[in-house]
């Protein structure tokens, strides 16, 4: 993949007075999803732990048993450093595959959109205050 697609798929972007950090996997196969993730990986470890709001696009991306393994070292490699992340392009069967996924793991912080700005005004709006798990729970 060229320097210049890896720019234009991986960075931040300014809404809202806020920085929120973008990978866009979309339409991509597991090679170029490998390389998006060497690329964004240093970007992400410079931010400050808790930090980091994700805008992630998996819109139309190869899904088999490797790229399921890529994606979740991804989740694990950018937990600490993620406040809140979003997640647009998991459709179908997937989307159930990933909630269950997200529950196992912990990462409550962690919510899929069907489009981007959905995305986005969720991530600006995203306030890490402690909500009681009933009262979570109950707003889903």
């Amino acid at each position: 993949m060229k320097h210049s697609e890896l720019v234009q798929r991986v960075g931040f972007i300014r809404e809202g007075g806020k920085l929120i950090f973008k990978l866009d996997f979309s339409g991509l196969t597991l090679e170029d999803i490998k390389e998006v993730i060497a690329y964004g990986k240093p970007m992400i470890s410079r931010m400050q732990k808790g930090t980091l709001l994700s805008l992630t696009d998996v819109s139309d991306t190869e899904f088999d048993d490797q790229a399921k393994e890529v994606f979740k070292e991804l989740l694990e490699y950018n937990k600490p450093f993620v406040q809140a992340g979003a997640v647009v392009g998991v459709n179908g069967w997937r989307k159930l595959v990933y909630m269950v996924s997200l529950k196992m793991s912990g990462r409550n912080n962690l919510r899929l959109f069907d489009n981007s700005t959905d995305a986005k005004d969720w991530l600006l709006g995203y306030s890490a205050d402690p909500v009681p798990a009933a009262t979570s729970a109950a707003m889903r």
